[in-house]
Order: C-alpha cells, then sequence, then structure tokens
C-alpha cells in the first residue's frame, strides 16, 4: 500500500508513472488522470502478442506490474529482440532453454546471479530461446560459465541494457539455435 502522490491517500489499487523507480510516484486508480489510463491501455494493448493474460488481464512480471516506465521498457526491449514470455517449472530455466522442458524431477536450484530472472519464447521460432536475468550488481562471466556448462546450446551475454532498471544489469543466457 503506497500513499497517493495526488490526494495523499493510503491506496491498494494504483502504478507509479515517471521516468524511473526513484523519481515515480504513485497514483491511485480514484486519480489516474485520462492520460494515465490510455497509457495504460496502450501498453496492455501492445503486451497482448508479447505477455501472456489471465482474468485480471496482461499478467506483468514483478517492477512493470507497478511501475508505467517498465511496461513500456519492457515491451519495447521485447520487440526489439522478437519475444514473447515464455513460462516453465524450471527454476533455473536453463533445462527448459536447452531441451524445451525440465526432464529433473527435482530441479530447484537457481544460479547466485538471478535476480528479476524471466523466461522468453523467440517470436519467430516460438521456441524457449532466452533466460533473462537483471540482478542489481555486475556480473563476472565466470559465474556464469559453471551454470551453463552442462549445455552446450546456451551462449550468455552481459549487457547494461535491462528493462528493470534500477541499477540493475542485463545477463543474457541464451539458445541462438532456437532464435
Amino acid at each position: 500500500m503506497y500513499d497517493c502522490a495526488e490526494c495523499g491517500q493510503p491506496r491498494h489499487g494504483g502504478l507509479f508513472f515517471g521516468a524511473c523507480i526513484g523519481d515515480a510516484q504513485w497514483c491511485c486508480l480514484r486519480c489516474q488522470s485520462p492520460s494515465h489510463r490510455n497509457l495504460i491501455t496502450d501498453l496492455d494493448n501492445r503486451a497482448r502478442d508479447i505477455l501472456r493474460r489471465d482474468t485480471d488481464g496482461v499478467h506483468w512480471p514483478y517492477g512493470p506490474n507497478i511501475y508505467v516506465q517498465m511496461r513500456a521498457d519492457l515491451l519495447d526491449w521485447a520487440d526489439q529482440h522478437k519475444l514473447r514470455s515464455g513460462d516453465t517449472r524450471c527454476s533455473s530455466g536453463l533445462h527448459w532453454l536447452d531441451k524445451g522442458r525440465c526432464a529433473k524431477r527435482d530441479c530447484h536450484s537457481k544460479p547466485d546471479f538471478y535476480d528479476h530472472t524471466t523466461m522468453w519464447l523467440s517470436r519467430n521460432t516460438g521456441r524457449p530461446a532466452l533466460v533473462f536475468t537483471q540482478p542489481y550488481r555486475s556480473v563476472d562471466p565466470a559465474e556464469i560459465d559453471p551454470a551453463i556448462s552442462d549445455h552446450p546450446s546456451l551462449t550468455a551475454e552481459i549487457s547494461p541494457e535491462s528493462w528493470y532498471g534500477g541499477g540493475t544489469t542485463g545477463v543474457y543466457i541464451w539458445n541462438d539455435n532456437n532464435r
């Protein structure tokens, strides 16, 4: 629950509007302007081919679920890479990314550098293409190599590009065969 920047009242429903995490201001549903509502509708419509939907609407991952700018950044990023959200019960996503499924019964471990991790399918092939994680620290490539060493089809790259923002680093683990 946050206090609305407009009315000052604590509200459960609403979103953060603004350019970045530190500058964004919470605005409750009651106080959102027509331009705020139009922006949300436009982003939800853009998400149609990128993110899953449920009975409540678009299933935004953690971060974009409350930050409007992250929603726009995520959609731009997904369009740039031609991705749509994927889903797996594999906690690391690496078996899913490598084989298209997780065949391990007790797959509960994930690398230490995982934070704000999402799984992505290629819009070109429909197959698992990317595990994308966005930790709040820089990651040494030597940390990634042991995690993917059992999966020869996977490659990794580190980039300052991240839709989560807030000083996070983008760690891309790709299955290049599925792009």
